[in-house]
C-alpha cells in the first residue's frame, strides 16, 4: 500500500471521527434546549407569567439562532470550523448555567433567547459544512448521524423530569450546566478539511452543469435559482409544524391527564425515532434520490399532528410517537444533500447559514403560535390544527423541485477525500 493511500485511509478515518464527535455535541445541546419544554410550566407558574409570554423567549432564540448561523456560516467559510465550533461550546455552557439565575422576563430572553442561542448556532451550521466537506461517498448517511441531535430529548427528557422531581427548577439548570461541560473537550477533535479547486471542465458541458459540480454557487447565485427559494419555504413549513409539537406536547399531555413520567417516555420515544428517521431518510435518500426522501417523510409528519390532538391515553401516545418522530426527524439531512446538490460546496457554509436562518424563523414562530394561541383558546387544537396545514404544505412544495443536474449530467463532485 503506498503513502497516499495510507493518508487516504487515515483521513477516512478522521471523518467519522468528526461524525461522531458532532453527534455527541449536537444531541447534548438540543437536549438542554429542548428539556425548556418540561421546566416551561413550573417556570411560568412561579413568576405567573401566561404561556405566550414565556413562548416568546423561545422566538428569540430561533431568531437569535438564524442570525448567529448567518455568521457563523460565513466565518466557517472564511476560517474553518473548528475555531467557531469550539467558542460555540464556551457560549453553550455559560448561558445554560446562566438560566439557573434567571429572576426576570429580560433575563429569560437573554440567556435563553440569546446565549445559548449563539453556542447553538456556532456548532450547527459549522458541523454541517464540515461533514458536507469531509464526505462525498455515504454522505446522506454521515450528515444523519452527525445531525441526530434529537436523540438528545431522549436522554434530556426524562432526565428533566428526575431532576426536577428531586430539584426546583434552578438546580436542574445547574445539573445540567455541568452534564453540558462534556461539549468542550469534544469540540477539540474537530479538523477542518480543505477542499481541492475544480479542474477545468471538458467541452460540451453547459454553465449549469459547471455550477452543480464543485466548488458551485455563491450564496448571491443560489438566490436567483428556484430550487433555493423551494427547498426555503419547505423549511418554514416543516418547521413550524414540528417545532408547536416540540415546544408545547409535553404542556398538551399534562393538561389531558397524562402523568409527567409517561409524557417524558413519549418524549424520548418521539426522540429515538426521529433518529432513527435521520437514517432511515439518508439511506433512502442515497438510494431513491433526496427529492423523494423528503417528500415522504415530511407528509409523514403532516399527517400524524391531528392523532396527537385526539389521543388521551399512553399507547395511543407511545403510536403517535414512533410515526411522528419518524416523519420529523427525516428531513434535515437531506435537506442539506439537496443543497450540496444543487448549489455544490464553493459556498455551502454560507448558503446553510441563510437556510439555517429561514429553519430558525419557523421554528419561533411556531412554538410563540403555540403558546399565544392556547392563551387565547385555552387549549392546543388551533395552534395544531395550524401546524398540519404547515407540513402538508411543505410536503406538496417538495414534490415541485427540479431534478438534480448532479445525478444526471455529471459525475459526483471530485474532493480531496472520498470516505467510503
Amino acid at each position: 500500500m503506498s503513502q497516499a493511500e495510507r493518508v487516504g485511509q487515515e483521513q477516512a478515518s478522521y471523518g467519522w471521527v468528526i461524525v461522531f464527535a458532532g453527534l455527541i455535541i449536537s444531541l447534548c445541546m438540543y437536549g438542554v434546549i429542548e428539556s425548556f419544554a418540561i421546566m416551561f410550566k413550573p417556570i411560568a407558574e412561579q413568576f405567573t407569567w401566561d404561556r405566550g409570554t414565556v413562548s416568546v423567549a423561545s422566538m428569540i432564540s430561533w431568531t437569535s439562532f438564524g442570525i448567529s448561523s448567518l455568521i457563523c456560516g460565513r466565518l466557517s467559510d472564511r476560517f474553518g470550523s473548528k475555531w467557531v465550533i469550539i467558542t460555540g461550546g464556551l457560549f453553550f455552557v455559560a448561558g445554560t448555567f446562566l438560566m439557573s439565575q434567571v429572576q426576570s422576563l429580560w433575563q429569560l430572553y437573554v440567556y435563553f433567547g440569546v446565549v445559548l442561542a449563539i453556542g447553538r448556532s456556532a456548532t450547527g451550521v459549522p458541523m454541517v459544512a464540515l461533514v458536507t466537506k469531509w464526505f462525498v461517498k455515504r454522505q446522506g448517511l454521515a450528515l444523519a448521524i452527525a445531525q441526530s441531535q434529537n436523540v438528545g430529548s431522549a436522554v434530556f427528557a426524562p432526565l428533566a423530569v428526575f431532576l426536577l422531581a428531586h430539584n426546583d427548577w434552578r438546580w436542574s439548570y445547574i445539573w445540567l450546566g455541568v452534564i453540558t461541560l462534556i461539549v468542550l473537550p469534544l469540540s477539540m477533535l474537530m479538523r477542518d478539511k480543505k477542499v481541492e479547486p475544480a479542474r477545468a471542465q471538458p467541452t460540451g458541458f453547459t454553465r449549469a452543469d459547471v455550477h452543480a459540480t464543485t466548488p458551485g454557487m455563491t450564496l448571491g447565485e443560489a438566490m436567483r435559482t428556484r430550487a433555493f427559494w423551494t427547498l426555503n419555504l419547505m423549511v418554514l413549513g416543516c418547521c413550524m409544524c414540528h417545532s408547536c409539537i416540540l415546544l408545547h406536547g409535553f404542556n398538551h399531555m399534562t393538561d389531558v391527564g397524562v402523568l409527567e413520567s409517561v409524557a417524558a417516555r413519549v418524549v424520548m420515544l418521539m426522540a429515538v425515532s426521529g433518529m432513527i428517521g435521520k437514517i432511515i431518510n439518508g439511506l433512502l435518500a442515497d438510494r431513491i434520490g433526496a427529492k423523494w426522501a423528503i417528500a415522504l417523510f415530511l407528509g409523514l409528519q403532516a399527517v400524524m399532528v391531528p392523532f396527537f390532538i385526539e389521543a388521551r391515553q399512553a399507547p395511543s401516545f407511545y403510536s403517535w410517537a414512533i410515526l411522528f418522530g419518524l416523519g420529523f426527524g427525516g428531513p434535515m439531512p437531506v435537506y442539506a444533500m439537496l443543497f450540496r446538490e444543487y448549489f455544490g460546496t464553493r459556498a455551502i457554509g454560507t448558503i446553510l447559514g441563510a437556510f439555517f436562518m429561514v429553519a430558525s424563523i419557523g421554528m419561533g414562530s411556531g412554538g410563540m403560535m403555540g403558546g399565544f394561541l392556547h392563551s387565547e383558546f385555552g387549549d392546543y387544537v388551533v395552534p395544531f390544527l395550524t401546524s398540519t396545514s404547515t407540513g402538508t404544505i411543505a410536503a406538496l412544495l417538495a414534490l415541485t423541485l427540479p431534478a438534480s443536474k448532479r445525478a444526471t449530467r455529471m459525475p459526483a463532485p471530485q474532493v480531496a477525500l472520498q470516505t467510503s
